[in-house]
């Protein structure tokens, strides 16, 4: 069983953003009065079908369920009880907000919102939006009572009221399975043909095998030798460099004594200029020198003479050393630049050395892959093809004979397939479980009939449609009756499909809406006569009754809540 326990909302329809909150099983019976567009049908007709179905009961376009002058933050959550298990709906506009909480925690959202509501209808309420107006609802102008329902319509209120909706599913399941079964044969079908063309396709590829193996053959040994005389090549070429490779480390070993011979004539050449210039010194000293500068002597010119000219020559001797040693060091230095000469050469011959060998290893691999690939070849055209290929010929003989066969398999499982969907069938299991309680079902509408003082004999059949008899007219329809005779027939069958719902504990609820039922449709006598099915409905039943006759009413209720208009918003008194 479904009990609701509350509603609460905020700037829903009239009213603002204080927020509302309606108990909804607290009183067996409550009088909901006020006057015209105080916000009545909004606070317990589209706010609990909004958060349950996400669409308000009347005919009001999602938008215009916001609050006109607040704009946003439109909010509606229901809280109800299945079993031991505690609900609550979360559903909002502006922003948008589904939720569905079961023991305070949130169900889990990564589904599409469309299969997020179908899990809560399906899973949860076990109703949807016209079973739930059946036997919840009642009398709103916008409200399309059963018997005005279509046919379909009045079936599939019937099968949630008797939970066996769940063969309808199915059989939905069961048509998409045949369908799957019959792109299975097509499938199959489809292979068989392919496996015809590959048979036929064989004998030709038998013929002309061998002839291309040849041809390929033939193509890889040209290119093989190619191949091997191009390794030949780099070979040769490898030989060539390593030998000048050789010589050229050879001479570039003479680098280092070279260095050493040019640092010391380097050293020699700096030692004679410097020997050199202190002789020049000397010499100049002498040709200024009259004394002697240590006994202040008068120097003879003649022992001036002789000491210069020995030091001239001294300085003859270190110039023309001076001039050999520049000799040697340019000698030194011009053999140097060739060595270095010799080792760029040596280290280009090095790279070239480095190449060929890596060219040469490739080459080689090459080789080898072409004589793994012409040895192949060969051994596959040694072996006995035709054994190879009859072989294939017979797998694809049987893969055709097993497809035959899974072909007939399948054609028997969708024949088998097609006569469980026909016990699915509306006509089917369905209709054996509706007939089973047609009779309680037509039993209890005229027993309410009969407590609210409609003495006629209404009939349903398998298929929903009515047959009314009385004492006074032969046949008649739900549509030749007037308005208040209508409304007590939508009442019976209410009352009946929520007593059926009990019984079999599917669509079965605490909630009853009666929307104005008293206040035009049902005149004295049937108001009297229903109030006194009021008093006797199950304990667990909460029934609301919405009426502009609450003067009228109000002493023949539990409970009674008045919604008034306060400046622009709808406040909830009572």
């Amino acid at each position: 069983m479904i009990r609701f326990h509350k509603v609460r909302f905020r700037n829903f329809g009239s009213f603002g953003n204080n927020g509302t909150e309606i108990h909804l099983d607290r009183h067996k019976t409550t009088l909901v009065s006020g006057m015209n567009g105080h916000g009545k049908s909004f606070a317990l007709l589209d706010s609990i079908t909004f958060a349950l179905f996400g669409k308000p009961f009347r005919k009001i376009n999602i938008p215009q369920l916001v609050n006109s002058i607040n704009e946003k933050d439109c909010y509606v959550e229901v809280h109800f009880s299945v079993g031991e298990d505690d609900y609550v709906v979360h559903r909002g506009v502006k922003p948008k907000v589904f939720e569905i909480y079961k023991n305070k925690e949130l169900i889990d959202q990564n589904a599409k919102a469309k299969d997020y509501q179908k899990m809560l209808e399906e899973n949860i309420l076990k109703m949807n939006y016209k079973s739930f107006t059946q036997v919840v609802i009642l009398g709103s102008s916008s409200f399309v009572p059963f018997m005005q329902l279509s046919a379909a319509d009045r079936r599939e209120v019937i099968e949630d009221v008797l939970d066996i909706q769940v063969f309808s599913d199915m059989n939905t399941v069961l048509k998409t399975r045949v369908s799957l079964k019959k792109e299975e044969i097509k499938d199959l079908e489809t292979r068989a043909e392919l496996l015809k063309s590959k048979i036929s396709m064989l004998e030709s590829h038998i013929a002309s095998l061998k002839e291309q193996d040849d041809s390929k053959v033939s193509s890889l040994t040209e290119e093989l030798e190619l191949t091997e005389s191009t390794i030949e090549s780099y070979e040769k070429n490898v030989d060539a460099l390593l030998e000048e490779q050789s010589d050229l480390i050879n001479k570039t070993g003479k680098v280092d004594k070279v260095k050493s011979d040019l640092s010391k004539y380097e050293n020699m050449r700096k030692i004679i200029q410097q020997t050199h210039d202190k002789n020049v010194k000397k010499i100049e000293d002498m040709e200024k020198m009259d004394q002697c500068p240590t006994c202040t002597q008068s120097v003879p010119e003649v022992v001036k003479t002789e000491l210069i000219n020995k030091f001239e020559t001294k300085r003859e001797e270190l110039s023309n050393g001076l001039d050999d040693i520049a000799t040697q060091i340019q000698e030194k230095n011009e053999a140097l630049d060739e060595l270095r000469e010799y080792s760029a050469r040596a280290k280009e011959v090095h790279d070239q050395i480095v190449k060929k060998r890596s060219e040469v290893e490739s080459s080689k691999k090459y080789s080898t892959k072409l004589r793994k690939e012409i040895a192949d070849i060969q051994k596959k055209t040694s072996e006995t093809d035709q054994t190879e290929n009859a072989t294939t010929l017979k797998k694809y003989k049987k893969e055709m004979a097993d497809t035959r066969d899974e072909k007939v398999q399948l054609k028997e499982d969708a024949v088998l397939l097609g006569a469980v969907g026909n016990l699915l069938k509306d006509t089917g299991i369905k209709s054996k479980i509706i007939r089973h309680y047609l009779p309680v079902m037509n039993k209890l509408i005229n027993k309410y009939l009969t407590d609210m003082g409609f003495f006629a004999q209404f009939t349903l059949d398998e298929n929903f449609n009515e047959t009314i008899k009385s004492r006074h007219r032969d046949q008649f329809s739900y549509m030749s009756f007037s308005e208040g005779e209508k409304m007590r027939i939508d009442l019976a069958l209410l009352l009946a499909w929520r007593e059926i719902a009990r019984l079999k504990n599917s669509a079965n609820t605490n909630l009853l809406i009666l929307d104005e039922v008293f206040d035009s449709s049902l005149d004295t006598v049937g108001t009297d006569e229903f109030l006194k099915l009021m008093s006797v409905l199950s304990a667990n039943t909460n029934v609301f009754v919405i009426s502009h006759k609450s003067d009228q009413l109000v002493d023949k209720f539990d409970n009674q809540i008045t919604f008034v208009k306060k400046g622009n918003f709808s406040k909830l008194t009572g």
